[in-house]
């Protein structure tokens, strides 16, 4: 390199040239020092890769994996596929729906696999008719005529009790074998005593001691209170209570009582057969119906409990809902076709007015025709419910307030209507109305002679 306190620089161009002489030599001193560096570097890394490759305590670094292949777009799944990935999905939801529709299907099949079932009362050896039944109701009602025809069709010997000329003569249109009236007047204690006498000797096996007949069953089928038409307490009369407690309650319980020692000797069943949707609730207007199925419920109480010990065991009450009587209308028209003229229709059966009445939606009457011969035959015990809303009625009746069950029903009467109500009361009372017992007095007077 130049020294510039030796040479003396004439002009610009010697200095020019002495600095770019000055440039190229640390140009190549720069370099040579870069080189020494990075061989320097090298001999360190090398040293470094070679001691930690031949090192056992450090851990070996895994190969990074390569990047995964692009996804290709699989095709559209079909609706099989669909359901499996829901199904999979919602397991729980899947099981409480397979268990309903399958607990459902079930029940429906078996239902009808009972419906299906032949259903036929017991014979002889010949062919004889050995199982009596007695069917206790209004002759002129669809349902006793339904229930009577049904049970001759299916073997047994059906007696109703009559205890007028028009209901024998309204059994006997039948022209069945096999479907009899049984004269027996419930307010004449000598008339039961006879009637019950000649249907035990009836049943006795020494009369037919090679296929002796048997008590299968006894029916009840207590009539609707009359009058059928909607009245409050305050408009029914005394002569109105008189009848429904006689008909309604009396003479049932008359029944069952002269009844009872044939039915715990040939262990029958009694089987009651109410309606339920209009006493299950209770509503206003309906007194005599509320009162007739408050006796009636206690009564079924009491002799559960007195013959539960005995061989008499299998009393069923049949909670009655809507049926669809279109079918047994004709039971209307030929009721009114026998019904003696200018009969007043004390016993409130049969009307007119319900001869003409159209056909209600429910439940067929094949339903109840096949729940009453099961419960004839031992199979159905206890509270059994027929008919459209049976279930639902009586279940509202128990567990609803009755403040609801008072609202769902308008009750609400106003005051204006209340006291007019009150006002024709007391006319009728001023007008000359008895207590109108005599009836009740007249057959308890029979009863301790």
């Amino acid at each position: 390199m130049p020294d510039p306190n030796r040479e003396s620089f004439g002009s610009i161009e010697d200095l020019l040239s002495y600095l770019s002489a000055v440039e190229s030599t640390v140009e190549s001193e720069v370099e040579r020092i870069a080189d020494s560096i990075d061989a320097v570097t090298d001999r360190i890394s090398a040293s470094l890769r070679s001691a930690l490759g031949e090192s056992t305590w450090f851990p070996q670094s895994k190969p990074i994996p390569p990047p995964p292949p692009p996804a290709a777009l699989a095709p559209s799944a079909g609706y099989l596929e669909a359901s499996r990935d829901w199904i999979s999905r919602h397991r729980a939801i899947t099981a409480a729906a397979v268990c309903f529709l399958g607990t459902g299907a079930f029940l429906i099949w078996r239902q009808r696999r009972a419906n299906r079932a032949k259903r036929r009362a017991k014979r002889a050896k010949n062919g004889q008719r050995t199982e009596i039944v007695v069917l206790a109701g209004p002759p002129s009602a669809p349902l006793t005529r339904s229930l009577s025809l049904d049970l001759e069709r299916r073997g047994f010997v059906v007696y109703i009790p009559v205890n007028s000329l028009w209901e024998e003569r309204l059994v006997q249109a039948e022209s069945k074998p096999d479907i009899h009236p049984l004269n027996l007047d419930v307010t004449s204690p000598s008339s039961i005593s006879s009637t019950i006498r000649k249907f035990t000797s009836l049943l006795d096996p020494s009369n037919a001691p090679r296929y002796p007949l048997r008590l299968a069953s006894f029916i009840l089928l207590p009539q609707n209170p009359s009058p059928p038409i909607s009245q409050s307490i305050l408009n029914l009369s005394t002569d109105s209570w008189s009848d429904a407690l006689t008909t309604h309650l009396l003479s049932p319980f008359t029944l069952i009582q002269a009844f009872l020692p044939l039915l715990s000797s040939h262990k029958a069943s009694i089987l009651f057969l109410t309606p339920i949707n209009t006493p299950s609730l209770s509503p206003p207007e309906h007194a005599l119906e509320n009162v007739v199925a408050g006796g009636l419920d206690a009564y079924i109480s009491t002799l559960r409990r007195e013959t539960a010990s005995s061989s008499l065991t299998n009393i069923v009450r049949f909670k009655l809902g809507a049926f669809d009587d279109a079918s047994d209308r004709d039971a209307f028209k030929m009721a009114l076709a026998l019904r003696p003229e200018n009969n007043d229709s004390s016993n409130g059966t049969m009307s007119p007015s319900a001869a003409e009445r159209k056909g209600t939606r429910g439940t067929p009457l094949r339903d109840l025709h096949l729940e009453v011969f099961d419960a004839i035959v031992g199979k159905r015990k206890g509270n059994v419910y027929v008919g459209r809303g049976a279930r639902m009625y009586d279940a509202l009746g128990k567990a609803m307030p009755d403040g609801l069950v008072g609202w769902m029903l308008g009750l609400h009467t106003r005051k204006g209507d209340a006291q007019a109500t009150r006002n024709r009361v007391d006319e009728g009372i001023q007008e000359g109305g008895s207590p109108g017992w005599e009836k009740v007095d007249q057959i308890s007077g029979e009863e301790s002679a």
